[in-house]
């Protein structure tokens, strides 16, 4: 199987907890509900499972410069910026802020964890991405400079999205099967923003004949046809890549109405959902992408949606650093 033979770094090296919510359950009603705690993963976030293969064929390729792009909401940068540190790489980063317009690097809450890794360059840009990182005219401005200065930059895909990023989920697919020991769900919900994750999961779940639905909770304000497309589109570049059959647009389901005003624009039925998690589990989600995940889970529970499942599968895919008031560093920060 060509998807064994493909390189990765191993940043992943053991699987994270899948656990039952029984309390949250009992609250809300509905089938069984499980969460395969993907905030747990080295870094905190799911984008580290898509660079263990990304930053493997960065380094095979001799790069000694990675350049980025996502939004200051995201995990990637930060993810990527870390990694980069490990690997004894230059990381050059672009924010986008389309989200967020008031944006300010200087005064964000990320500011001082940059500052303590040691990056220095950060471009932030408003612009609503309108191509691939290695297309963008900042990314191919910085890239060349870094090869005046005798550099071998190397572009990483936004949110690590393309069929190697994606190898990332078909791996975390072929963890969860082992890890539910034949008690195989009905459904596995996950965040659906650029569709990689969910691409990856439901590709890893076909290739080993699982009949698990893997349901998209959009969290960009995408229509469900729109979604839909962009995750039928990924699932075939990753069976083409992997050369493996096709997989039938039968298995690509994309929810809408769950992201509120849009990206990253937290709303009250989204934060209901977050605070029951909190209550009943001791388990916090992000406003952005698992909260919002979380809302459409408890969405489909309330509609009737998921009245025929037995269990259920919720992919918290993290992106939170623990908190502490890193504010405190500035002083320090402007001295050094």
């Amino acid at each position: 199987m060509k998807f064994e033979k493909i390189a990765k770094r191993g940043y992943v090296a053991d699987p994270t907890p899948l656990q039952e919510l029984k309390h949250f359950r009992k609250e809300l009603g509905g089938p069984q509900i499980w969460i395969k705690r993907d905030d747990l993963l080295p870094f905190g976030g799911n984008k580290v499972r898509k660079m263990d293969y990304l930053f493997e064929e960065a380094l095979q390729a001799g790069a000694d410069t990675v350049i980025t792009a996502s939004t200051n909401q995201c995990c990637h940068n930060g993810i990527l910026l870390m990694l980069a540190n490990r690997e004894g790489m230059q990381s050059k980063i672009i924010m986008e802020t389309w989200g967020d317009p008031s944006y300010e690097f200087s005064s964000a809450p990320e500011y001082e964890l940059y500052r303590l890794a040691g990056n220095p360059e950060v471009h932030v840009t408003s612009e609503f991405p309108s191509g691939p990182v290695s297309e963008m005219p900042l990314a191919l401005e910085i890239a060349h400079r870094v090869q005046e200065e005798g550099g071998k930059p190397w572009f990483i895909s936004r949110g690590g999205e393309g069929p190697l990023g994606a190898c990332g989920y078909v791996g975390a697919a072929f963890e969860l099967v082992k890890q539910w020991k034949g008690q195989i769900p009905d459904v596995l919900v996950c965040p659906c923003g650029l569709g990689g994750t969910q691409a990856g999961l439901i590709v890893g779940l076909r290739m080993l004949g699982c009949p698990t639905k893997v349901v998209g909770i959009g969290v960009t304000g995408k229509s469900k046809a729109v979604m839909e497309q962009s995750v039928a589109a990924q699932c075939l570049a990753l069976t083409t890549f992997l050369d493996i059959a096709p997989i039938s647009d039968e298995w690509v389901c994309c929810v809408e109405g769950c992201a509120g005003e849009g990206y990253a624009k937290p709303f009250a039925g989204q934060y209901q959902s977050m605070r029951m998690l909190a209550q009943t589990e001791g388990i916090l989600t992000d406003p952005v992408y698992s909260g919002k995940t979380l809302f459409g889970l408890t969405e489909l529970i309330r509609r009737g949606v998921l009245d025929g499942a037995e269990r259920v599968v919720f992919l918290h895919t993290g992106g939170m650093s623990l908190y502490y008031d890193y504010h405190t560093l500035r002083p320090l920060l402007q001295e050094g």
